[in-house]
């Protein structure tokens, strides 16, 4: 029986092969091509191999998605494994050298003394591209906002004044006719009153509009950016609108891959909706390989970690922290999950209190409201029932 250990590249994958409960990988390596050509060299040299019981390749970046799905194809037993447990396997082994060639015969011997479990490489993997490109568009749009807020700032700085969130639906439907305070002053109090976001149905009204002309008078924004600021104003919100139609296709196709009972059971749980039940299961895959909830809340890297040691001991409050370490796309949407909950999730909200009132800050209590939600989705998913919020009682 011999193991084979690949490192991927993107243009280029080197191979080497442990045989028979050796402690070392032949010295010997294959470098292919990453293309079909090298696909079918690799093919040929495997077979030449004998028996090949597994191959071994590491999950880091994208370039070996086509690889495993080759040779999984194949009828080839394929693991795939975390890039933190490779690093680790060579460190125990007192790995120095840091090459191509290295990294292979290490991934060979990894795979033959640790035998990881082969799994489909690409199960789920429609889904995670679809959940993962959904959550990207997302962050552009708040990469926006924040840009926007900036503007804001230099052109109406007192619209906060109205608005808590500058960024919210009926701030920017002001800011599409009037982006700046000077603009606010032009406009007539009837069209600012008719300001409506696109598609909406309300509009801003006339007292709001009265009250932002009122303000606009009294405005600190620098005149001599006026025009500038308009300008790129105008051209972010663009930006917005773009990628918040982008972000409805997504979400659209995304919703179309869900249609299964662990999905609707997910997005029974307030503050879940289809990005982020497809997170979720994509990034989750299959619960039942956690034996418990902190396995999978270590696998999402919520779990607390301990820094005590010397003078960091000395205030018990801070001398805990998330972790951090796990799977940092489950542990972005567990904190969107979170967030949402504090206001709609009656179970995350009373936790929510519960933390502020012992005297956690603000981003401490809501980091235990992410263990909490994780819980949560543990629960209703191993449960096979729908989210009911009084079930401990």
């Amino acid at each position: 029986m011999s193991v084979v250990g690949i490192d991927v590249g993107r243009s280029q994958h080197v191979a080497a092969v442990c045989r028979d409960q050796a402690q070392e990988a032949e010295r010997g390596v294959l470098r292919v091509a990453s293309g079909r050509e090298g696909f079918d060299q690799l093919d040929a040299w495997m077979a030449r191999q004998g028996e090949v019981a597994l191959v071994v390749m590491e999950s880091s970046g994208h370039y070996w998605m086509p690889l495993a799905s080759h040779l999984w194809a194949r009828g080839q037993s394929v693991a795939v494994v975390n890039p933190l447990r490779a690093k680790y396997f060579a460190k125990s082994r007192l790995q120095r050298t840091k090459s191509d060639p290295a990294d292979a015969r290490m991934l060979a011997v990894l795979g033959m003394s640790t035998q990881p479990t082969p799994r489909e490489p690409l199960a789920g993997g429609e889904l995670r591209e679809a959940s993962r490109f959904v959550m990207t568009l997302v962050q552009e749009q708040a990469k926006v906002c924040q840009r926007l807020q900036r503007l804001i700032d230099l052109g109406f700085p007192e619209l906060g004044d109205v608005f808590e969130d500058p960024g919210c639906a009926s701030a920017l439907a002001v800011l599409r006719v009037a982006p700046t305070a000077a603009a606010v002053r032009r406009k007539r109090a009837a069209s600012l009153a008719a300001a409506k976001a696109p598609g909406g149905r309300r509009s801003l009204g006339a007292r709001k509009a009265a009250e932002l002309k009122a303000l606009a008078e009294r405005s600190v924004a620098p005149p001599e950016l006026e025009e500038q600021v308009a300008f790129e104003i105008s051209v972010l919100i663009g930006q917005y609108d773009l990628l918040e139609s982008q972000i409805k296709g997504a979400e659209a196709r995304l919703a179309s891959l869900l249609d299964d009972d662990v999905a609707r059971r997910l997005q029974s749980i307030p503050g879940v909706g289809p990005a982020t039940a497809a997170t979720l299961m994509a990034e989750i895959g299959d619960i039942w390989r956690f034996d418990d909830v902190d396995q999978l809340l270590a696998y999402a890297g919520v779990h607390p970690r301990e820094a005590s040691s010397g003078q960091k001991g000395s205030n018990p409050e801070t001398s805990w922290h998330m972790a951090k370490s796990g799977n940092a796309h489950l542990r972005t949407a567990v904190y969107r999950m979170a967030l949402v909950g504090t206001q709609h999730n009656p179970v995350i909200a009373a936790h929510y209190r519960r933390k502020r009132e012992a005297g956690k800050s603000k981003m401490n209590a809501l980091g235990h409201c992410m263990s909490k939600s994780l819980s949560l989705v543990w629960g209703v998913w191993r449960n096979g029932q729908p989210f009911d919020p009084s079930y401990r009682a």
